[in-house]
């Protein structure tokens, strides 16, 4: 009778006896039952056990059974055993090597025990783990690569829940919170009738933490993940009940499709991984499929963290400075800092690419401390060194991220000590939506910095949340108007009516005036005409390196970018002059100046509505763009009013003025005071520049009436005469858009990695958007020019956002046009910001 194998042997183990000089097996029924077999199906060499070794664990098999041959020592260890069935169980192998009486080692005698249980279960939940699951996403990888038509997805699960939640006040007996998720997980599966996607073979596992992974095993679509994740979604978001509480989890869920093209499990477990955490940095609570370029992304994120305090000590980061120019002198007055990333492999790396991680890390404190030493030392060399630059000024950044740092004001003011820079020479630029974020704290730090001298300049204002009491309150010393406004002012008189508006607002109360992105010379000639006070734009010069700058300041514009248009009168100045233009405004006539600006808002607002009514019957896509970037859209009355440009007219009353922006929105617009017909325009222009015109309400004033309520302009010789637009005393009917005007459509289908949906490309002055013909639809988008890049090849157009990548092709080609003539087309209407890449 052999000798058994010591150790603990129960009924449910499988004996076998391996004779080493016959190099023969003996198996008994129960270890042949193990792997499913009949006792005629097994036969006596060791390769019926060898063979349905795992091929991952083979090697480790192998070196053990060795190892027992050589000194006869007791093994213990699991590995997985193949079954008739073709699935693989987790054996325990226990044994130990038998000597003869010369002490030779001549037998191996062991048993194996199924722990297939106890091996691939979570003891927590109950659910399968990581080996299991890994186990079944490899065969599903393996039927993927064989059969074209298998399908399958991964679906991996993150509950949201901070360590501290996580981890803190655990009852004896685990997490009750991770235990009902674990079941709503299971039983979001089991409903019956819901979609034909889901088979019995599915599979809920848990890995480690708060992160679960549904395998969707032979998927009849692979659309149909999305289906099942959104449905999962939804019911981890509804409230737990643990301990008499309700909780509510911020889950997320990160999706990987066989359509990618996997070779193995781990790929798909990392490229899940992925999407899970691109859904995390788009806001969370959402479920997101894995696309090849988020892996893109992800790398390269997490290459620019790695390096970022490693590139400020090697100085990769370098500042241009671009020139912010006077329209009443057409001299350089300052400069605004922008800032650049020399990457030794990837190259120059612009701001939009690696500001917003910066901040997210945190490591836009210490990279602003630079910017702001780098650039006030700058400054004042240049204001020591070219007598033309002693009152030049810097205009530098913050974000929203500094903004908070309490030590801010403190290392400005030591920024300032070390350089020697002059506190009226520094301006700190912050964007409305920074400032609207806490206004009491962000007031109460601006007042920190004006009262150090240093001047507040607000940017990109009109794009997001201003507020004219909050614009009052703020010590605010410039206005940057934004580039959308600027952009198309030639061919938009509504845009430039706008401009006119802020300009006007600005002035009133005695702000200075910046206009951006200024790159042709009749958008410089309109702004002239409105009084903007500076302006900067690739007309006038582009961001220039640190000896481009010096050389603009010591020899000063080139003449074919903006002398050419400097007015022929005036005197020439160098200061800015916001000090001296808030100087003059005492309490009394600050008063004065906020109630005249209060009128003038009211009278324009109705000049604005009935504009942007216009804009709203021409392009509603192009709203609903304006409302997804934090827009704010303008107010939707029109207005019934009358326009008069009849000097003895007294102005009209504000009753007058409220009541008419009131009136019914269908009210058609007829001027009711007709400009006379033997009034010429020469006589006109006269008259309006002698004595500031009487207002009655203007239907849509022209820019100059509206630069005749300001001031009045003296003629000179070489100005360049401003017509005045005479109005028919007929009805008139809404005019047309010019082709520069409209709104460029293209019916297109918006290709996904699974499936695709159609609607409309939507090409408008200032954005693209995508508008599904679907309204349930959830993949509109918009962007504005610049904030993507696009390639248009082989008859698709690529648009690549910072988080995501769009490909279209137009749904249905004309009978004389293919498709890629029709995107071309849209692509022409590109401004010249757009980026292709």
């Amino acid at each position: 009778m052999p000798r058994q194998p010591t150790g603990h042997r129960g009924d449910t183990e499988g004996l076998w006896e391996w004779n080493l000089a016959s190099d023969r097996i003996h198996f008994s029924p129960r270890w042949i039952s193990l792997v499913g077999c009949e006792e005629h199906e097994v036969g006596n060499t060791p390769e019926e056990w060898l063979q349905r070794l795992h091929p991952e664990d083979r090697d480790t098999v192998l070196r053990e059974i060795e190892t027992a041959r050589k000194d006869g020592a007791k093994f213990d260890f699991p590995h997985r055993l193949r079954h008739k069935d073709g699935t693989y169980r987790w054996m325990s192998c226990r044994g130990v090597g038998v000597r003869n009486k010369r002490d030779a080692i001549v037998r191996l005698m062991g048993s194996h025990a199924d722990i297939t249980a106890d091996t691939v279960t979570d003891r927590l939940t109950g659910l399968p783990n990581r080996l299991l699951l890994v186990d079944r996403l490899s065969q599903s990888v393996e039927r993927a690569t064989r059969y074209k038509g298998f399908h399958f997805a991964l679906l991996l699960v993150d509950l949201g829940r901070t360590p501290r939640h996580a981890d803190s006040s655990l009852p004896v007996g685990g997490d009750p919170l991770l235990t009902a998720a674990a079941r709503r997980l299971e039983t979001s599966l089991r409903i019956g009738r819901t979609t034909p996607t889901l088979r019995h073979n599915d599979l809920v596992a848990r890995l480690e933490g708060d992160q679960f992974a549904v395998l969707l095993d032979g998927l009849k679509d692979i659309s149909h993940a999305k289906l099942v994740a959104d449905r999962i979604l939804g019911e981890i978001l509804k409230p737990f009940t643990v301990s008499g509480r309700e909780i509510f989890l911020p889950a997320n869920i990160g999706i990987a499709v066989s359509a990618t093209g996997y070779t193995h499990a781990d790929e798909v477990l990392r490229d899940s991984e992925a999407a899970l955490h691109r859904g995390r940095m788009l806001g969370g609570s959402c479920c997101e499929i894995f696309d090849t370029a988020i892996l893109k992304s992800e790398q390269v994120e997490l290459q620019l963290e790695g390096e970022f305090t490693q590139a400020l000590e090697r100085r990769e980061f370098r500042l241009v400075y671009q020139p912010i120019v006077s329209l009443e002198s057409n001299q350089i007055v300052g400069f605004e800092a922008l800032l650049r990333w020399d990457h030794p492999v990837l190259g120059t790396i612009p701001p939009a690419d690696f500001i917003c991680l910066a901040e997210r890390t945190g490591f836009i404190v210490p990279l602003g401390d630079w910017v702001l030493r780098e650039g006030c030392r700058q400054t004042k060399e240049w204001q020591d060194s070219l007598p033309l630059a002693a009152d030049l000024w810097i205009s530098i950044n913050l974000s929203g991220v500094q903004l908070k740092d309490a030590a801010l004001v403190e290392r400005v003011a030591e920024t300032l000590r070390d350089s020697g820079l002059p506190a009226r020479s520094l301006v700190l630029e912050l964007t409305e939506g920074v400032a609207m974020e806490d206004p009491a704290a962000v007031k109460s730090l601006l007042m920190q910095l004006r009262s150090m001298g240093i001047r507040i300049s607000v940017d990109d204002f009109g794009t997001g949340y201003s507020s004219l009491a909050y614009l009052r309150q703020f010590p605010v010393d410039t206005l940057k108007v934004d580039r959308s406004f600027v952009r198309g002012m030639e061919t938009h008189k509504d845009t430039a009516e706008i401009v006119g508006s802020l300009t006007a607002l600005a002035q009133q109360l005695g702000l200075h005036v910046v206009a951006e992105g200024v790159e042709n010379e009749e958008q410089l000639s309109l702004l002239r005409a409105l009084q903007c006070d500076s302006a900067q734009g690739y007309l006038l010069a582009k961001p220039l390196d640190v000896n481009g700058a010096t050389e603009v300041l010591r020899n000063g514009l080139r003449p074919d970018s903006a002398a050419d248009n400097a007015p022929a009168t005036g005197p020439a100045t160098r200061r800015a002059g916001i000090t001296e233009k808030r100087a003059w405004l005492s309490p009394r006539r600050r008063s004065l100046a906020l109630a005249t600006a209060a009128a003038f808002v009211l009278t324009t607002g109705a000049v604005i509505a009935w504009f942007s009514d216009g804009l709203r019957s021409d392009d509603q896509s192009s709203s609903a763009l304006t409302r997804q970037n934090g827009e704010q859209p303008l107010p939707a009355t029109t207005t019934t009013a009358s326009a008069s440009l009849q000097p003895a007219t007294p102005v009209t009353p504000a009753p007058t003025i409220a009541t008419s922006i009131q009136t019914s929105t269908t009210t058609a617009f007829t001027p009711t005071v007709p400009v006379a017909a033997s009034q010429t325009p020469s006589s006109a222009t006269a008259t309006a520049r002698t004595k500031p015109p009487a207002l009655t309400m203007p239907s849509k004033p022209s820019l100059q009436a509206k630069a005749a309520i300001r001031e009045p302009i003296a003629v000179t010789a070489n100005a360049p005469a401003i017509p005045i637009i005479e109005r028919p005393t007929a009805s008139i009917p809404a005019a047309p858009r010019s082709a520069a005007q409209a709104v460029t459509t293209v019916s297109v289908m918006h290709l996904h990695r699974v499936g695709s949906c159609e609607g409309n490309l939507v090409v408008s002055r200032d954005a693209i958007a995508f508008v599904p013909d679907d309204k349930a639809n959830k993949d509109a988008f918009g962007f504005k020019f610049g904030e993507f890049l696009h390639t248009l090849s082989d008859g698709r157009l690529t648009i690549r956002s910072a988080a995501r990548t769009y490909r279209f092709r137009v749904a249905a080609a004309d009978g004389n046009d293919d498709g890629e003539s029709q995107l071309r087309r849209l692509v022409e209407n590109f401004p010249r910001n757009s980026h292709a890449f």
